[in-house]
């Protein structure tokens, strides 16, 4: 197959979920068609470099990276405007409106721990596609995943007692029936 069929194939794969990657990190409009194409661009640029059989979970890599580069200049951006911004009343931004309590939860939460949740929830992938992306191994991708479901899950003030109930009852007689967890 040539560079061109090869990445005519790429993009008819990976064109919507690349959109919805963008959508799921709160871009819109022309900033979300400007991940996609940067991210497009680098395939084509490195098509070579693209796994024939699964490409998503490294265009996904390619994605993340141009848009926590993209974040950390807007952090930058925002703090240089805000020590020269005057401080007055009329020039004080709107108070945004409050998010639901999944939104704060998963806000209050670490960026590393945000990227992995979302992987797996928004972006459907699996831990071992979520390693490549992250550019770990799968099991500590699957830890990664662990450890931030249960900082969420306590900051939602879901507690083990919470998850214990939601786990289907064991059946008289099995061994765990007789061990006591201590709380």
């Amino acid at each position: 197959m040539d560079h061109q069929a090869r990445f005519r194939a790429v993009f008819d794969v990976a064109y919507a979920p690349l959109c919805r990657y963008a959508q799921h990190r709160g871009l819109t409009g022309p900033d979300a068609e400007d991940l996609v194409a940067q991210t497009l661009e680098i395939a084509w640029r490195r098509i070579d470099d693209v796994p024939v059989a699964e490409p998503l979970p490294w265009l996904y890599a390619v994605a993340r990276n141009l848009w926590r580069n993209q974040e950390r200049t807007n952090r930058r951006r925002r703090a240089l405007l805000a020590r020269f911004r005057a401080p007055s009343a009329a020039c004080e931004e709107p108070a945004a409106t409050e998010p639901g309590v999944l939104r704060a939860a998963l806000d209050s939460l670490s960026d590393g721990d945000r990227e992995v949740l979302r992987l797996v929830a928004w972006d459907g992938l699996i831990p071992a596609e979520v390693a490549v992306v992250l550019g770990c191994s799968p099991a500590t991708a699957r830890t990664r995943l662990h450890r931030a479901r249960g900082r969420l899950a306590a900051r939602l003030g879901i507690g083990a007692d919470t998850r214990r109930r939601a786990q289907p009852e064991h059946k008289q007689g099995d061994r765990l029936d007789s061990v006591e967890v201590p709380r």
